[in-house]
């Protein structure tokens, strides 16, 4: 029940992101079904003035199953958490911010179930295609956004105790027309 999209940290609107050799390698090697809910996290760095608020990073967890197990098609808003360090995470402080997106304590419980209902099918000799992937649905701006290439980092960690592990990078100018940058609401008391 492994996918190779599994986990694989893509930015929302385009499916051309680089995914590297490690990444590829570590993703392929991750099982969804046995990956802690409560130690999943994503690293993001991006230049200083974008930031991310809670909800803007998602991490959708799907499975196919027959409809007796009910499909899983779960959509969970990451909250972003401060005080977290980002082991094996490079950025330059003077103009980048790596922030911290982990499942929501309210949420753990909806992946957990979702999982088990993945294991019970699986247990049964099912086999269903599907993973978990992280986006960027959103953000904000706390400044000015500078000419010039708006390079955004996912990284991602499924175990407390590890480094995270670069899965995607790209440049958002590349992606978005410079009217929807300028559409970036201003962010409001968000901090991290």
């Amino acid at each position: 029940m492994r996918s190779l999209s599994a986990l694989a940290g893509l930015f929302a609107l385009s499916a051309c992101a680089s995914l590297g050799p490690v990444a590829m390698t570590r993703l392929a090697s991750l099982d969804p079904l046995e990956i802690a809910p409560e130690q999943v996290s994503v690293a993001v760095v991006m230049p200083v003035p974008l930031r991310l608020r809670t909800g803007d990073v998602l991490l959708h967890f799907t499975v196919s199953m027959p409809a007796s197990f009910g499909p899983v098609d779960e959509k969970l808003p990451l909250q972003i958490v401060a005080g977290e360090g980002a082991p094996g995470v490079p950025a330059s402080p003077s103009f980048e911010r790596i922030q911290i997106a982990r499942v929501a304590q309210a949420d753990l419980p909806r992946l957990a179930a979702a999982q088990a209902r993945a294991r019970a099918f699986k247990a049964t000799g099912g086999k269903g295609e599907g993973g978990i992937a992280v986006s960027i649905t959103g953000g904000c701006r706390d400044g000015a956004i500078n000419p010039g290439a708006l390079n955004i980092e996912i990284f991602m960690r499924t175990k407390a105790d590890e480094r995270y592990f670069r899965v995607s990078s790209i440049d958002v100018r590349k992606l978005l027309p410079e009217s929807a940058l300028a559409a970036l609401p201003p962010c409001e008391g968000e901090s991290g």
